[in-house]
C-alpha cells in the first residue's frame, strides 16, 4: 500500500475530478476532506461509504482510503501535520488541546461523514472557501488568518460530534452504563471527578455498587478503564507532538510533570520520551 508523505505543516488543495487516480493509501499527516460537489463512494478502512455534496471526513495518518467518483466531484483538502496543531496561536492551549483530542480520538472518524447538523454544511463550506482563497493569496498574515478559520472549523466539528454522542446516549437512556461512560468521557481531564465516590454521588448510587456494576458490564475495573482512557489520550497527544510536558500535566489534571511521568510508567511501563514523535 502506498504511503503519501507531506513535509509542509499545511497544504490546501481544491480540485475537480471525474476519475480518481490514487489507489488505496495512507499518509504521514491528517486530512480534512470536504465534498463541495458530487457523488461517489469513499472506501475508508475497507468500508464502502457513499458520499455526496456536503459530506466531510477527517483522516488520521494510519487511515487507509480511496474514492470512486460517480459524478464529477469537487474535493477540498485541508492537509496538516502534527506540528500544525502547536498551541502558539491559541489563547487557551488547554481547551484547544481538548478540542483536538475529541476530534482525533472520535470513533465517528471511521464511520463516515462528520457533519450531523445540516445547517453546518454551508457554514463549513464557506469557511473552507475562505481558507482556499487565503491559501492561494499567500500574502502577509495569510497563515495566521487560515489558522483562525481552522480553529473555527474544529469547534464546529466538535459541536457535531457532541450532538451525535448526545443523541446516542438519549437513544440508550435505559442503559445505565452508557450514561456512566458519557460521564467519564466528559470528565476524563479531571481525575477528581472520576472516583467511585464522585460517580456514585452523581448517579445517586452507592460507591460499592458503581464498582461492581461497572466491572460486570465492561469486564474491567472502573479504575483501569479510566487509566487506560487517559493514557490513550496522552499517547495520542505525545505522538502528535502537540504539547510540552508541563502543558500535558496541566491539561490532564496531574499535580506536576513528575506525577505525569509516574502515571505513564505505571500504565504502560514506558518512559515519556519513548512515546514522543513516533
Amino acid at each position: 500500500m502506498k504511503r503519501y508523505k507531506q513535509f509542509n505543516k499545511l497544504v490546501v488543495n481544491d480540485f475537480y475530478t471525474d476519475v480518481w487516480n490514487h489507489p488505496a493509501h495512507n499518509h504521514n499527516h491528517f486530512e480534512i476532506i470536504f465534498i463541495a460537489k458530487g457523488t461517489g463512494v469513499h472506501y475508508l478502512n475497507h468500508k464502502a461509504i457513499p458520499y455526496k455534496t456536503g459530506h466531510l471526513y477527517l483522516l488520521g495518518p494510519e487511515d487507509e482510503h480511496e474514492f470512486k467518483v460517480h459524478e464529477k466531484t469537487r474535493f477540498i483538502y485541508f492537509k496538516f501535520t502534527k506540528f500544525y496543531l502547536d498551541t502558539d496561536d491559541v489563547d487557551n492551549p488547554a481547551l484547544w488541546n481538548k478540542d483536538v483530542d475529541i476530534l482525533l480520538n472520535s470513533e465517528q472518524r471511521n464511520k463516515g461523514n462528520l457533519i450531523k447538523h445540516p445547517e453546518d454544511e454551508n457554514l463549513i463550506q464557506n469557511l473552507l472557501y475562505l481558507i482556499v482563497s487565503e491559501y492561494n493569496r499567500n500574502v502577509i498574515l495569510s497563515r495566521k488568518i487560515i489558522f483562525q478559520f481552522f480553529k473555527a472549523l474544529v469547534v464546529i466539528l466538535k459541536r457535531n460530534l457532541v450532538e451525535f454522542e448526545s443523541k446516542r446516549v438519549r437513544d440508550n437512556m435505559g442503559s445505565k452504563i452508557e450514561k456512566i461512560l458519557e460521564y467519564i468521557e466528559l470528565n476524563i481531564y479531571d481525575p477528581k471527578m472520576l472516583t467511585h465516590k464522585k460517580i456514585a454521588e452523581y448517579f445517586n448510587l452507592s460507591p460499592n455498587y458503581v464498582g461492581i456494576y461497572f466491572k460486570e458490564k465492561m469486564e474491567t475495573s472502573l479504575k483501569k478503564y479510566t487509566q487506560e482512557y487517559r493514557y490513550a489520550l496522552l499517547k495520542q497527544r505525545l505522538e502528535n507532538g502537540q504539547s510540552n510536558n508541563k502543558q500535558l500535566a496541566y491539561d490532564f489534571g496531574f499535580v506536576d510533570e513528575s506525577h505525569l511521568y509516574k502515571f505513564i510508567k505505571k500504565v504502560s511501563g514506558k518512559k515519556i520520551r519513548d512515546l514522543k514523535y513516533n
